[in-house]
Formats: structure tokens, C-alpha cells, sequence
């Protein structure tokens, strides 16, 4: 159903040095007729099986920009996809060593999983086969993003894998909600390509931990720890400018005890605190950076990064780095330099 998004026709590429990134766009340039024979063409060329797309009115509406993004490394991919009203059509018939996880981001009018005729609403997560033939009808387009990924890597046989294309929607599964979700909804940002090496065994994590939820059995801890940890970063990363975020809200938002919680980052060379404590200090940081920062006073920019107080900020910033926060004022050189050391030790 979704393209591997490999080399095509007014598709731009990258090849980084580790991973691929492939993007598509259709070319502004074409009518829109044009623009759905150029992205037909496309897309019959770059999914992973024979697909065939037809037109679901007469009319292309000259706004017509189906997109699509595809990061791929060793044994898996991310996809993310948005199509223009369109139904399509496979015959199947083609063997994959792959498993399918799909988040739908839009309703699908009707759609055939396997021989079973369903509609799809806004939010669904399940798993497609498409081995055998089937077909989908989406009038008012269609959004998804989805997980490929070798099943080897997972120790999945051929059994296992039609349980888990038998299930319908598990959006409501905890570990689909705290885990495969976030990863889904934020794989992509600037050199995203050059994460590739750390993004698999994170998806394999997270994937492992679902179907060890799905099947009802044990899911050995080192599965869920890199996935964990790397959801609850990216949280603390989101809410850091929030005064209330601390340890407590974190562990609301984990669901995990405190007690769970430290264990977790223990091995880490940041506990929570001072993650949340190295989060403000940057943000501080760079608001300093800014142009005329002189003329903002320590206490609107201890505010605005999620401090309590500027004596608070100015602790964090020197603990930190090293140096108070009047000797980095006072060197613009050493604010870039802690600025950036910073950021480096926080995994920005």
C-alpha cells in the first residue's frame, strides 16, 4: 500500500552516509491532470508490490500535491505518506520478509485487509498484509505514516505474523500509545538521515515490546529500555520550558514508579533532574544568544526557559558548564562554545 519511496521521476533523494532518505513531491510545474499521471506513475513504480491508483472524481483539483517521505536502514524503514483522493488497487501475490505497522492519520472510506472489507477511521494503528490482493477507497484522501520492518529481526514466524495481521485496530494497546505513537509522530526533523543507526534498534525495541504485549508474553527488559528512554527524553524535550515540569510529571507521563523510573536512566550519564536541568540551562543559553539578550534581564529569561527563579537558572547554567553565567555573558566566543558542548551532551 505504501511506497518504499525508492528512486523515481520527480522524486528528489538523498543519499546519506548512513540510511536513505527519499522524498516526493510532484512537480508544480504539470495541470493537475498531469499532476496525477506524474504521481500514478510514480507511485506504481515506488511501492514495494504492483499497485495501481485511479482517480476517485473527474476532476483533479488544481491544488493536487500528494507527498511522501521514506528513511530506510538496516532491516527496516519509516514511511510517511499523504495521498490526494485516490482508490488503488494490488494483486498481491508477493512474498515480503517484512511486517507492516500502520498509523492511520485519516479516515479511509473502505478498505480490504486480507479479504475483509472495513473502513478506517482517523487514528487507527493495525498491522496490513499485502500478500494477497486488495484494494483501498479514499475519497477524501489519505494520510499515514507506517513501520517496515524485517521480521528476523523481531523472531517472528510465518504463524506469528498472521496473528498479528488478523488484529484490527490496537490504537487503544498501552504500549502503542506510549511508545509506537511518539516514534511514529516524531521521526522526522533535521539530519534525520544521519540518526538511522540509532533509530533501529529504538524501532526494534518498540516493536518487540508491542507484540510481547499483543501475544501476552515476556518482553525482555533491554527491548523496552532504549525505547523508553528515548520517548521520555523527547517528552521532557517538549514540556522543559514548562516550570512544572519535574521528576513527578515525568513519571505520570511514563507510567512507571519513581523507583522504576531511576532505575531506568541509571546507566545514563543524565538522570531526569538533570536532563531537565541541562534542557533549561541550553534554552537559557541560547536565549542569550539572541540579538540585544543584554537587554533582557536574567529573571524574564530564567521564566521563559522553565526556571523558577534566575538564581535557579544561573546554578544550572554553571553547573553545566563549568563557568558562571556572567564569565559566558561576557565572551561571546564561550557562549557559542557552551552553547553548542551542551547541546552535544544532551543528544540535540
Amino acid at each position: 500500500m505504501l511506497p518504499a519511496c525508492d528512486d523515481a521521476p520527480g522524486s528528489s533523494s538523498g543519499l546519506p552516509r548512513r540510511g536513505r532518505l527519499t522524498r516526493y513531491r510532484v512537480p508544480g510545474r504539470l495541470n493537475p491532470d498531469e499532476k496525477f499521471e506524474h504521481w500514478r506513475t510514480w507511485y506504481g513504480s515506488a511501492v514495494d508490490l504492483p499497485m495501481r491508483l485511479e482517480k476517485t472524481d473527474n476532476v483533479v483539483r488544481r491544488s493536487f500535491n500528494p507527498t511522501a517521505v521514506s528513511l530506510s536502514g538496516s532491516g527496516f524503514s519509516l514511511v510517511e505518506l499523504t495521498n490526494e483522493p485516490v482508490a488503488g488497487y494490488w494483486d498481491g501475490d508477493t512474498p515480503s520478509e517484512e511486517i507492516r505497522l500502520v498509523h492511520f492519520r485519516t479516515a479511509c472510506a473502505g478498505f480490504t485487509f486480507s479479504g475483509r472489507s472495513e473502513a478506517v477511521v482517523p487514528g487507527a494503528v493495525r498491522f496490513i498484509d499485502l500478500s494477497s490482493s486488495g484494494s483501498f477507497h479514499a475519497p477524501a484522501g489519505l494520510g499515514a505514516v507506517q513501520i517496515n520492518i524485517d521480521r528476523g529481526l523481531l523472531g517472528l514466524d510465518e504463524k506469528s505474523v498472521q496473528r498479528l495481521q488478523a488484529l484490527t485496530d490496537i490504537r487503544s494497546n498501552p504500549v502503542v500509545r506510549s511508545l509506537i505513537v511518539p516514534v511514529l509522530s516524531g521521526w522526522q526533523h533535521p539530519d534525520m538521515d544521519q540518526e538511522v543507526d540509532r533509530l533501529q534498534p529504538v524501532v526494534r525495541s518498540v516493536m518487540a515490546a508491542l507484540i510481547g504485549s499483543l501475544f501476552d508474553t515476556h518482553t525482555d527488559d533491554a527491548d523496552l529500555r532504549t525505547a523508553r528512554i528515548l520517548t521520555i527524553r523527547k517528552f521532557m524535550r517538549k514540556n522543559a520550558r514548562n516550570p512544572a515540569l519535574d521528576v513527578d510529571a515525568v513519571v505520570e507521563y511514563s507510567h512507571l514508579s519513581r523507583r522504576a523510573l531511576y532505575y531506568l536512566f541509571e546507566d545514563e550519564k543524565l538522570q531526569v533532574n538533570g536532563y531537565i536541568r541541562a534542557l533549561r540551562a541550553l534554552e537559557a543559553l541560547e536565549l542569550l544568544s539572541a540579538p540585544n539578550p543584554r537587554k533582557t534581564s536574567h529573571t524574564a529569561i530564567a521564566e521563559a526557559s522553565g526556571f523558577r527563579s534566575a538564581a535557579a537558572m544561573r546554578r544550572a547554567v554553571e553547573r553545566a558548564t563549568g563557568a558562571s553565567l556572567a564569565e559566558i555573558q561576557s565572551d561571546p566566543e564561550g557562549l557559542r562554545s557552551a552553547t553548542l558542548v551542551l547541546r552535544k551532551s544532551i543528544g540535540f
